[in-house]
């Protein structure tokens, strides 16, 4: 038993070993490859074309079976879109158009007229023989018929040539009729439509198999000489192409069997060929394949995969820059917002002192003046009372004479006070009026622009500008007018709101003299002050003007100089003129 059961066991091994071996040794297991062709003329018509190919491959490849599927353009679109085919036969366009759809060009078709594959299909432009038209551009009031709005050479390249001739598709009444393209060649004939659009040799093919008599058509744009008359210049012919990712091997095996294949001594097939004339005509009518997003995330995804570590850093660098930016920006503002605080603090500051001291000095003119006018008018005072006790007439006149001469005694304390007020000026020196107009504007832009109001300037730095003059009179003169100005504005402003100031500084030269002129908005100046400023008239009469605009008034004329004021629209100007040798008093 034990023996018996050992020779089992061998004898199992064995048989095991060699259906092993078998199974090894035998060729691959038989696989159905659906063929989808492209059947423009009709699924008979196809089937007797291909006939020859299918047949070659199924001899060649008897562990396989090729099946083939005739279809029109869109059914083949939906074939490839459900991924029913596995290989496909069609013209250069569709499968640029399909590009999406994993196609793999294995070889070209070398078309039985033209022998070659780079140059085999063309579009032809068919009206009939006996037809009044004679030239494209009689077709707009005609019906055209053509076979799909995508058809390669039964719509596009017709259609190109006709948009290069300046006639427009959508211009002219086009019916698309689909496949078979003899459809399209019957309904001419029983003149259903005036022209179609078809590919090149259909009519001398169905002439051949006696279907038409070429006569009774005529070709319109004729190309130069071929053997088909053609409309349009020669495109690369059909292509022979795989569906998605098969076998390696198959296809290398598929192709070489295809290159070799030969009827009656002629080629049937060759190498693919470059379709740039294609994707140009694709890209005029804009139906060029595009890369999905898809593609570009992963490309992008790749680079991003591979350079991560620079792409870090850089990234890094960057958010560091930014950051430093953002810090210095914040703290520019907060420094620069500080310095127009501390500016305007300074300004309100010396505004202050500057009132402060003309309120002292009026105080101790005034404490002074009154103290010296005391004892004289105290005086007089005591002599007129006791002149009004005094019968004696002798005494009485010195009395009055007591009065007379305390009297004088006043009026000279007054001219005392009078010639210190009207001490001379400092000594005269060279002075740049551009640069000391610029200090001045620098130094009043702040209040102005709290106030709203702009500062124009014109003429400062243009030439040189020296003038020999006190330096002190003329810094008085011009701040006093500019702040003269912006309490003007300040006025304007609180009455209205939406007020927008502006001062003009002018620095300008004229007969050897020099001219600074100021203009503003701010509503003008008084006509009867105007008048009393250019009759030159004493204090007495300066009643009811700006204690600035006076004293400026005054320095003028101490600087033999000219001030003169005028009304413009909305506001006043103010023209004070130097001579570049005047003297001082």
């Amino acid at each position: 038993m034990r023996h018996f059961d050992l020779i089992w066991n061998r004898l199992l091994c064995g048989f095991l070993a060699g259906l092993t071996l078998f199974l090894l040794s035998s060729p691959a297991v038989s696989q159905s490859y659906q063929v989808g062709i492209l059947a423009p003329r009709g699924e008979s018509h196809s089937q007797a074309e291909w006939a020859p190919t299918l047949t070659l491959l199924n001899r060649r490849f008897s562990e396989h079976e090729f099946i083939a599927h005739y279809l029109t353009q869109t059914q083949l679109d939906a074939a490839l879109e459900l991924q029913q085919l596995d290989f496909v036969v069609t013209n250069p366009m569709h499968f640029m158009l399909s590009h999406g759809q994993q196609l793999n060009w294995l070889v070209s078709y070398l078309d039985s007229h033209y022998g070659q594959a780079r140059a085999s299909v063309a579009g032809t432009l068919w009206v009939r023989g006996d037809s009044d038209i004679i030239e494209p551009e009689q077709l707009s009031s005609y019906p055209v018929a053509a076979v799909h709005e995508r058809a390669f050479g039964g719509y596009l390249m017709v259609a190109d040539q006709l948009r290069r001739r300046g006639i427009f598709p959508e211009n002219l009444d086009i019916e698309f009729h689909d496949y078979p393209l003899d459809s399209l060649v019957y309904a001419l004939e029983k003149r259903s439509v005036a022209a179609v659009m078809l590919p090149s040799c259909v009519l001398e093919d169905m002439a051949g198999e006696g279907l038409i008599n070429l006569a009774d058509f005529s070709a319109l744009m004729v190309q130069s000489h071929s053997p088909c008359m053609r409309s349009t210049p020669l495109y690369p012919g059909w292509s022979f192409a795989s569906v998605g990712d098969l076998d390696e091997s198959l296809l290398r095996s598929i192709t070489q069997t295809l290159l070799n294949f030969e009827v009656d001594n002629r080629p049937q097939w060759g190498a693919p060929v470059r379709l740039d004339e294609v994707a140009q005509l694709l890209m005029d009518w804009q139906l060029a394949p595009r890369a999905s997003p898809m593609a570009h995330w992963q490309l992008l995804s790749g680079f991003i995969e591979q350079h991560w570590p620079w792409l870090s850093g850089f990234m890094l660098l960057l958010l560091g820059h930014l950051l430093y930016h953002s810090r210095v920006a914040v703290l520019l503002r907060r420094r620069t917002k500080e310095c127009e605080q501390l500016h305007s603090q300074v300004q309100q500051k010396e505004q202050a002192l500057a009132h402060a001291r003309q309120r002292v000095l009026m105080g101790e003119m005034a404490t002074g003046l009154a103290h010296e006018l005391n004892q004289p008018l105290s005086a007089i005072q005591a002599y007129a009372q006791a002149g009004e006790l005094i019968e004696d007439a002798a005494q009485r006149s010195t009395a009055f004479s007591q009065i007379v001469a305390e009297t004088e005694r006043g009026a000279a304390i007054i001219r005392r006070f009078r010639r210190w007020a009207t001490e001379a000026l400092p000594s005269a020196e060279p002075i740049d009026l551009s640069v000391l107009c610029q200090e001045l504007v620098t130094r009043l832009a702040p209040r102005a622009s709290a106030q709203g109001v702009v500062i124009k300037v014109q003429g400062l730095g243009a030439t040189a500008s020296t003038l020999f003059s006190v330096r002190l009179a003329i810094e008085q003169i011009l701040n006093n007018l500019l702040n003269n100005a912006l309490e003007a504005h300040a006025r304007q402003l609180a009455i209205n709101n939406s007020h927008q100031g502006w001062i003009k500084l002018e620095l300008s030269q004229c007969e050897k003299a020099w001219q600074i002129a100021i203009s503003d908005n701010a509503g003008g100046i008084d006509a009867a002050i105007i008048e009393t400023l250019q009759h030159n008239m004493p204090a007495s009469h300066y009643h009811g003007l700006g204690i600035g605009l006076l004293v400026s008034h005054r320095l003028v004329l101490r600087l033999q100089a000219k001030m003169r004021i005028n009304n413009i629209p909305h506001g006043t100007q103010v023209c004070v003129s130097f001579s570049e040798s005047a003297s001082f008093g």
